[in-house]
């Protein structure tokens, strides 16, 4: 019974967080990314917090003089929750808030697999999985390009090894279909 009232109590709590008024995230941004070819959708689920859920296709060309050239894509998909931290400071001084155009805080997850869909390049572990906390920077212009740029300390996992170290995440692209005008 205590079990059911806890879980009660959280999905409440959870609910009462995603209904909340005056929301100034996008309802809902599907992107292109071109750096990493692949697509996101970024969910508005709070008043300034929107889940990020992406797939994307990872590229490795490994050769050299005196050796064969081997190449491979790899398939990928991640997931962050971004805080939007700076909307209410770039509406104050009158700068563009639409598609998510702002500064946030974020918890970035990304599993990249170790075969290739396409090319001969494998990897010896079967999965690349990073998390990190991430402060980051989205920009949208009118006609949908954006760029983004996040940065912050990481959890680098495979089959073999555990690391720590930074993660830089670059996007470039556009967005696609309804934006704030």
């Amino acid at each position: 019974m205590k079990k059911i009232t806890l879980l009660s109590a959280i999905l409440m709590f959870s609910f009462s967080l995603f209904a909340q008024n005056g929301r100034q995230v996008e309802d809902g941004l599907f992107k292109a990314n071109l750096l990493a070819p692949g697509v996101s959708y970024e969910l508005g689920v709070g008043s300034k917090t929107t889940l990020n859920l992406e797939a994307f296709l990872g590229f490795e060309l490994n050769g050299g003089s005196g050796r064969d050239t081997n190449f491979g894509l790899y398939p990928g998909v991640g997931a962050d929750v971004r805080q939007y931290i700076n909307f209410d400071r770039r509406l104050r001084k009158g700068k563009n808030t639409s598609g998510n155009t702002g500064n946030y805080i974020s918890f970035l997850n990304h599993l990249q697999f170790g075969k290739p869909i396409i090319g001969n390049l494998e990897y010896a572990s079967d999965y690349f999985y990073n998390t990190a906390l991430v402060y980051g920077l989205q920009r949208t212009y009118k006609k949908g390009f954006y760029f983004g740029l996040a940065f912050g300390p990481a959890i680098f996992v495979d089959e073999f090894n555990t690391d720590a170290g930074i993660l830089i995440d670059a996007r470039l692209g556009w967005v696609i279909g309804g934006r704030k005008k």
